[in-house]
């Protein structure tokens, strides 16, 4: 199992490999336009090293915007392209909400799933 850690002032982010084409990439911090082309590095390196499942854990992410939001969207379609899949788990309120308002919620997989009562 590899690990790599990469920390800046606003973003923090850890990334355990297993078996040859699963990742689990966990967030802490904000993820906006100062932020996100770290993380769309860090999935192109995954991408170069044949990873196809990975599952994004965002219980520590406070904060996310539109172009965090692309950066989720573009792993998403390349993992599929790959024939994997990419799941995200534990989104705290703030950030499930805004996938929420912006359809995503319907399209990516997000775990756990909320009820509608």
């Amino acid at each position: 199992m590899a690990l790599v850690l990469t920390r800046n002032e606003l973003l923090a982010t850890e990334i355990r490999t297993a078996e040859p084409s699963h990742a689990l990439v966990m967030l802490e911090g904000e993820l906006d336009l100062s932020t996100s082309p770290q993380l769309y590095e860090e999935f192109a390196a995954l991408a170069r090293d044949g990873i196809k499942h990975v599952a994004l854990n965002l219980a520590e992410l406070k904060f996310m915007d539109s172009s965090g939001l692309s950066a989720i969207i573009a792993e998403h379609k390349r993992a599929e392209a790959m024939g994997g899949e990419l799941i995200i788990f534990s989104p705290r309120a703030k950030v499930r909400r805004l996938f929420e308002l912006t359809g995503l919620d319907e399209y990516l997989n997000i775990r756990p799933r909320l009820r509608s009562y």
